[in-house]
């Protein structure tokens, strides 16, 4: 009896996720800079930040959504290019530490290389995976490459439903990871100064 119960259960819950998993899904990626302390100085380094989308695959999704049996259905959309999410995640960023980010200066690019949540489906509770990567330039005031770095980031979560909300979550986290190993690079924020 409970073994039909819970068969009944995980039958009725797929359902439902299937359902939902059939229309498109189009959402805002949010972003909160972190609570880092600011540069001694940053206040009087002008930069500014560009990004590009360099993605090969999945360029217009960000993740798709799976039904109860983990087959892949609708897509899941941005409501902003990837480009502008994270160069506002990078702006955000400098602006926190204090530095006068604008449209002069130092000159910033991000080129996306990744962007993409994956689901799968388990048992009791699925799992949401975003990776993020990309590689950073720092272009100084004469116009001469002054810095390059590829960072990445990984998030994994226990999600419920495989839908947009979760995926732009994680995608959020793994954003969070790649810019905080950016911003802690030493190199990085010297490269800013010339």
């Amino acid at each position: 009896m409970l073994s039909r119960a819970l068969t009944g259960a995980a039958l009725a819950a797929a359902l439902a996720v299937s359902a939902c998993a059939t229309s498109e899904d189009v959402v805002p990626v949010p972003y909160t800079a972190s609570a880092a302390a600011r540069v001694p100085g940053a206040e009087s380094i002008a930069v500014t930040v560009a990004g590009t989308d360099a993605r090969t695959e999945n360029r217009a999704r960000i993740g798709v959504q799976i039904n109860g049996y983990g087959m892949d259905m609708a897509a899941i959309r941005a409501t902003e290019e990837v480009s502008d999410i994270v160069k506002n995640a990078i702006a955000a960023e400098l602006a926190q530490r204090g530095y006068n980010v604008g449209t002069s200066g130092a000159r910033v690019n991000a080129t996306v290389e990744t962007f993409f949540n994956e689901f799968e489906s388990g048992m009791w509770a699925g799992k949401s995976i975003a990776n993020v990567a990309m590689t950073v330039t720092v272009t100084g005031r004469n116009g001469q490459q002054v810095y390059s770095r590829r960072v990445t980031g990984r998030a994994e979560r226990s999600v419920q439903i495989a839908n947009g909300g979760n995926a732009a979550t994680t995608l959020s986290q793994a954003l969070s990871q790649a810019t905080e190993t950016l911003m802690a690079d030493a190199a990085f924020t010297a490269a800013l100064a010339r």
